[in-house]
Order: structure tokens, then sequence, then C-alpha cells
């Protein structure tokens, strides 16, 4: 059913000065301004304003309602409405961004950050963009980190087999039985050669172990320990100062008439051999 087509009602004003009968302004603005302002233009049609609008529109590029009125400065109130349009949540709680991979994150950091974005005015798709550059970054650190630290141990691994030499097993025994004796977690032992190396730690560990005789190699106090290969070389230089002290072995070894001469020197050239390692 077509509806019926009403007439606009057109009323008659009359020149309150030449009390004439005035025809009606063609668009029948009421409104003092607005028709103040259609005058002042210059349309006297419909076609006019359509047109106006469309020069309008192609100044800009743009559809005029789509625009955004630039706060000023010193109006914070008018710049998040600006932001609100382009994407600022309504509440802090409503971004969403991902944290490092193998990072866990911290519920206090995060609802801070939310709060700081929220703050500043970011929208969701800026705090999306740069928590993204900030994890790459992040990620970054912790990877070169754990690269230094590999290669840091990989030298100190090689620096305790030269300087253990034929001992370097026996002292790494030493070493992991005195953490398990002593209650030590890896967790922290990781801290440990993180904070003053692997070497440095195993060596600490090795002491302990030695002092404690879990590791088999001490019987008899300090001076007990076995003779054999598995010395490093410090232990067989420690073992010939206290040898070539003992004025017994001393007359010993350089007494070839002696009967212990000849275990004097199987066991000087035998403590050489594991000072000076070929």
């Amino acid at each position: 059913m077509t509806e019926p087509v009403v007439a606009p009602v057109v009323t008659t004003v009359v020149d309150p000065v030449t009390a004439t009968v005035v025809a009606p302004p063609w668009h029948g603005i009421t409104d003092p301004d607005a028709a103040a302002y259609v005058a002042n233009k210059g349309w006297t049609n419909p076609a006019e304003v359509v047109k106006s609008y469309q020069g309008a529109e192609k100044l800009i590029g743009r559809d005029p309602n789509t625009l955004l009125v630039m706060p000023r400065a010193d109006d914070p109130a008018g710049f998040r409405a600006v932001m609100a349009k382009l994407g600022l949540p309504e509440t802090a709680d409503k971004y969403e961004f991902d944290t490092p991979a193998g990072v866990t994150p911290d519920a206090g950091y995060v609802a801070f950050a939310k709060g700081a974005f929220h703050k500043i005015g970011l929208t969701a798709a800026q705090a999306k963009d740069l928590t993204r550059e900030h994890n790459a970054y992040v990620g970054g650190v912790l990877a070169e980190q754990e690269n230094t630290y590999n290669l840091a141990v990989d030298t100190d691994k090689k620096a305790l087999l030269a300087e253990w030499k034929g001992g370097h097993e026996r002292m790494m025994n030493a070493a992991q039985t005195a953490a398990k004796t002593l209650g030590f977690e890896q967790p922290t032992i990781d801290a440990m050669e993180k904070s003053i190396g692997y070497a440095k730690t195993m060596k600490f560990f090795a002491e302990l172990g030695k002092k404690m005789g879990e590791d088999g190699f001490v019987t008899g106090g300090d001076k007990g320990r076995a003779f054999g290969v598995s010395l490093t070389p410090a232990e067989a230089k420690a073992d010939w100062e206290t040898l070539k002290s003992d004025p017994v072995v001393a007359k010993a070894l350089f007494d070839t008439t002696h009967p212990g001469h000849a275990n004097a020197v199987a066991k000087q050239k035998a403590l050489f051999a594991l000072m000076y390692p070929t």
C-alpha cells in the first residue's frame, strides 16, 4: 500500500513594517541563527546545499561527519574523548597483551602496566603493539644472557679440566657428594653458578667434600691423602712439598745406598708427572 504524500505546511508571513504578505523562506528553518547561516551562504535551494556539501567532501577527502575535532593541549577530557573514538578502552582491565615466552607474568606488574596505559590514554591496539615490542626486546636480552652464561660455563669446565687434570673426576665426585650431603638443591646451585661462576661453585663444593672426607680419598687426616694418579696438580705439589721437607725422605732421595731410595724416587717421579703433565 502506497503511503499518501503529505504536502508541506506553508505558513503565510506578514511583514510587520509594510503589513504585506511575504513568501516563507524556501528552507523552512525557523531558528534565527541557522536561517542567517543559510542566508550568508547564499543558498537559494536544496540543490545548492548538496553541491556545497559535495564540494566539502572532495576538499577534505572524506565525509565531514567522520572528522575528529582536535582538542587543545590543555584539554585532557577532549584528548580522551578523541582517543576513545580511536580505541581507548573504557577501563584499564580491557587491555589484552602477551608476556615474553618463558616468563611468568607478575600480577602486580600487569595491573600497573594496564593502569599506566589507561592513564596515558593508549588505545588497545597501541598497548598490544607496545607490549609486543617490549616482549621482543626482553626475549632478546634473556636469550643473550643465556648464551653468555652457557659460554661462561663451557669456558669454566675447560679451565677445571686443565687445572685438575687426572683428579678432575674425583674432585667433581667430591663436589657432588658435598652438595647432596649438605642438602643443596639444584636451583640453589644454579643460582650460585650464575652469581660466582661454574668453576668457583664446583671448587667450593669440592673443597667441602675433601674436608668432609665423603669422597673416599681422605684417610687419616689431611696428611693421609691416598697416593695415586687421581691427585690434581695442586695436590701433587702439596704432597711433594711435604715429602721433600721430611729429612728421612730427603736422605732416601739423594742416598743411592739408602734402602728406601728406589721407593722415594718412584714417588718423586709420580708426583712430578702429576704436577707437570704433558
